[in-house]
């Protein structure tokens, strides 16, 4: 279940925390990566930023999202609470599966750029 917290944007970490608070223990098939970096390009890099890069525009980088945000996010992408505030509906322009190669680009980019 998802932390309803999370809907209330209290489940973004803050600019103070991005430094050292990179997403972690979200569960992927690495396979998935590859095709998630296409699908994270196309529709999500423009207004997220590459995850733990960079900021994107004045959207969170799910790069430092608390990782049930990540676990659970077809609940934002599909008819999710952030539509009041802007963000796109996917539902019929991505799949199920095209959200779980997301989220496997999102915690896969986190995971090679963490520090050793």
């Amino acid at each position: 279940m998802c932390d309803a917290s999370l809907f209330s944007g209290q489940g973004i970490r803050t600019s103070s925390s991005r430094k050292s608070a990179l997403l972690q223990g979200v569960k992927y098939d690495s396979n998935h990566y590859k095709e998630g970096t296409a699908l994270f390009v196309s529709n999500c890099v423009f207004c997220h930023g590459v995850p733990g890069v960079d900021r994107g525009g004045n959207i969170p980088n799910l790069g430092y999202m608390n990782a049930s945000f990540i676990e659970n996010l077809d609940k934002f992408v599909f008819k999710g609470p952030a539509m009041e505030r802007g963000m796109p509906d996917f539902t019929g322009k991505l799949t199920p599966e095209d959200v779980d190669k997301i989220k496997a680009f999102i915690q896969g980019t986190a995971d090679a750029i963490r520090p050793k």
